[in-house]
């Protein structure tokens, strides 16, 4: 099987970079064009959660869209499947696109069981520990703890500027966070941190280890999760309460953080769960438009009679 990703319309240079970057730590490669069955993550009406399929079978490529307009209406339409991944927050609703399409090849290429539904998620969520040196990769890093339903994170920053740095790598991490939305505490942690929890799971890109979704992470606050921890690291914790969980991908020489860290939150989220439906208590409906604008295609044009803009 052929995985390949498709970057739909994405503009900046640095998530083009981590999208191939994603396709490294997949085996997968990066195209222009479409080969094979196309599955498009997107938010779109209809779509299915990533959470809950069977693997992959057979070539498929796995679209992802701009970082405003999300994908573009002609490769929504020729889509095979389109496919959203679940977020729990009010605020920060969309990841990273090169985050997003590490999240997606993650499960469309292992599958997982459904997303667990529990009266009380929130207390089933473990504490994470994120270690990081680059401040964009942090920032995203965030901007997904957000995203998945986390109110409060621990930082280790090794030179990331996240609390002291530069006036201009600040601005740059707080706008990767989309911290003008963002909720999310931030505490300063270290490993030493790891001795206040009864259990600590290390979360690694490609160790030979316990898989992921095989590892349980539901414990809630006498649990912490670390991502971003390196070998020596993991060598500092000692064996005592430390359990080594892998990602199995492809071994490279580092393994962005944000991609690493996305698909570590998106497992925490799958099994803690949402919360579940009250009985007898009705789903807000979304709202309807008798009519609705949408965007064109640059170089299209389109006529609108002057009393239909009144009329909206």
């Amino acid at each position: 099987m052929t995985l390949t990703f498709f970057a739909d319309g994405v503009e900046n240079p640095s998530n083009l970079a981590r999208i191939r970057d994603a396709a490294e730590l997949f085996g997968a490669k990066c195209a222009p064009s479409i080969d094979g069955r196309l599955i498009a993550v997107e938010n779109a009406k209809g779509a299915r959660d990533i959470y809950g399929r069977r693997p992959l079978r057979g070539d498929a490529t796995l679209a992802v869209g701009n970082e405003r307009r999300g994908l573009s209406r002609k490769t929504l339409a020729r889509a095979d499947e389109t496919v959203v991944i679940p977020t729990l927050s009010r605020t920060v609703t969309t990841l990273n696109v090169a985050a997003a399409a590490a999240v997606a090849a993650w499960y469309l290429l292992r599958g997982s069981g459904a997303q667990a539904h529990t009266p009380k998620p929130e207390i089933r969520r473990p504490a994470l520990l994120i270690i990081g040196d680059d401040h964009v990769e942090v920032g995203s890093g965030l901007r997904s703890a957000a995203a998945f339903g986390f109110r409060d994170v621990l930082l280790d920053d090794r030179g990331a500027g996240w609390f002291s740095g530069p006036a201009s790598v600040r601005r740059e991490a707080l706008a990767a966070a989309r911290r003008h939305k963002n909720p999310l505490r931030i505490y300063r942690g270290t490993l030493g941190s790891a001795a206040a929890f009864e259990e600590v799971v290390v979360v690694m890109p490609s160790e030979e280890a316990t898989p992921l979704q095989r590892t349980r992470l539901t414990h809630g606050r006498r649990q912490l999760v670390i991502v971003g921890a390196s070998s020596e690291d993991v060598a500092k914790l000692g064996a005592d309460r430390v359990r080594i969980a892998t990602l199995d991908l492809e071994r490279v020489e580092r393994a962005p953080l944000r991609l690493i860290a996305s698909i570590a939150m998106a497992e925490i989220a799958r099994q803690t769960g949402r919360r579940r439906p009250t009985p007898g208590q009705r789903l807000p409906r979304a709202p309807s438009y008798d009519l609705s604008l949408d965007l064109r295609q640059a170089g299209e044009v389109l006529f609108v009679e002057p009393s239909r803009l009144l009329e909206y």
